[in-house]
């Protein structure tokens, strides 16, 4: 039996990193890193990342939280955030993968007016003739994301990601997985991970989300380091910088309003923060993103 603390918490899988892209997605083949890995993937989860895995051929066998599935070409497979999963893929397997951060969709939650999406939920599901939809989103999604280039890509990037949540919502919103386990630490972590999302530009303590959540602040950071090796705070200001950085690359804002729409009182307290944990300052970071 697999011991859930050794499992890696990665970014993609078969690979570490410390936060999502700022297009807050990636989009590839699915052969490109089966291939790599000989077809087998050792579980693993993602921190604040969702999969979907759209197979047009070969098959798999998953395990998702300990639930070993065959599946089989078409099909959809939908693996939410800290689900730990692996894969092993036949050789003749076609399909294409999109990874989406939890930050992309709290917004479209919102939006939505939805607490928990579809897309959110591990789930697997069988297509058919019906499907032609779902492989026009994602062919779009996988020009707009090999374009980057192109004028108004982030919209375009953001706008079908929201359609495949859609299309979702209405063709299998009530086929999500319930049987994957839902500890009470998943819990906590899920909707800590939530309110970072909702009020990262507060600059709110440990301590206040540990309140909210109904924890000890000691809990609460135990916790984050048994499930991504990192403490409370750290999370907390990497969804902060995530954000800094977005603003830095695609807004026109300059850096003592990036500051103060990021909630920091003082500009060069902004410019100290984001040095210490890129190791550039702010216009350091900017211009070499324009280069």
């Amino acid at each position: 039996m697999i011991d859930r603390n050794e499992i890696p918490t990665v970014h993609f899988y078969g690979e570490d990193g410390e936060s999502s892209s700022l297009d807050l997605l990636h989009c590839e083949a699915l052969i490109t890193r089966s291939q790599e890995h000989h077809f087998k993937i050792r579980p693993h989860r993602h921190h604040e990342l969702i999969q979907l895995f759209h197979l047009r051929q070969g098959q798999c066998k998953a395990t998702l939280d300990g639930n070993t599935v065959l599946v089989k070409a078409p099909a959809l497979l939908v693996i939410a955030a800290m689900c730990v999963h692996d894969f092993q893929w036949t050789p003749e397997v076609e399909g294409t993968v999109v990874s989406i951060s939890t930050p992309l969709l709290e917004n479209l939650g919102q939006e939505m007016h939805k607490e928990e999406l579809a897309i959110e939920s591990t789930q697997v599901i069988q297509l058919n003739q019906g499907s032609a939809q779902l492989d026009t989103l994602l062919q779009l999604l996988m020009q707009e994301y090999l374009s980057p280039t192109e004028d108004s890509r982030s919209h375009a990037l953001y706008a079908t990601v929201k359609l495949l949540a859609i299309w979702l919502e209405r063709n299998v919103g009530k086929q999500a997985d319930s049987s994957a386990p839902n500890t009470r630490q998943a819990q906590y972590f899920s909707h800590f991970t939530q309110l970072i999302n909702r009020d990262y530009a507060l600059h709110r303590s440990v301590e206040s989300y540990a309140d909210e959540l109904g924890i000890t602040a000691h809990y609460l950071n135990n916790l984050c380091q048994q499930l991504v090796k990192k403490n409370a705070l750290q999370l907390i200001h990497e969804r902060l910088l995530l954000e800094a950085k977005r603003y830095l690359v695609y807004s026109a804002q300059n850096i003592s309003e990036v500051a103060y729409q990021l909630g920091f009182v003082d500009p060069a307290y902004f410019t100290r923060f984001f040095k210490r944990l890129t190791g550039l300052s702010p216009k350091a970071f900017k211009n070499s993103a324009q280069d």
